[in-house]
């Protein structure tokens, strides 16, 4: 099994701009080892003769609503408020690389 070390968390916050210390870098690699034990618990399975689920119900559902078109903004109205809009769209800075 491949192991977690502190530059390994530490590249991963730092990938979605996060800081963390030396105390959360243990708490993570924890939470990460019972993540990895119980994921493995997933091999003990027998899924010899299961017919894999291509779809989440074993028949078509026919109880959800109809989508109704109610009450729609205008692109005007809807960008009124952002502080920066680029090309129609609302603009945010960039929070992961």
């Amino acid at each position: 099994m491949e192991t977690f070390d502190k530059e390994y968390f530490q590249k991963l916050a730092g990938g979605i701009m996060l800081d963390v210390n030396d105390e959360e870098v243990e708490d993570l690699k924890q939470e990460f080892a019972i993540l990895t034990s119980q994921i493995q618990l997933f091999d003990k399975v027998d899924t010899e003769g299961v017919e894999p689920m291509i779809y989440p119900f074993e028949e078509e559902t026919h109880f959800l609503r109809e989508d109704v078109v109610d009450h729609v903004l205008s692109q005007q109205d809807a960008l009124k408020n952002a502080k920066s809009v680029r090309a129609g769209h609302v603009h945010v800075p960039k929070v992961v690389k």
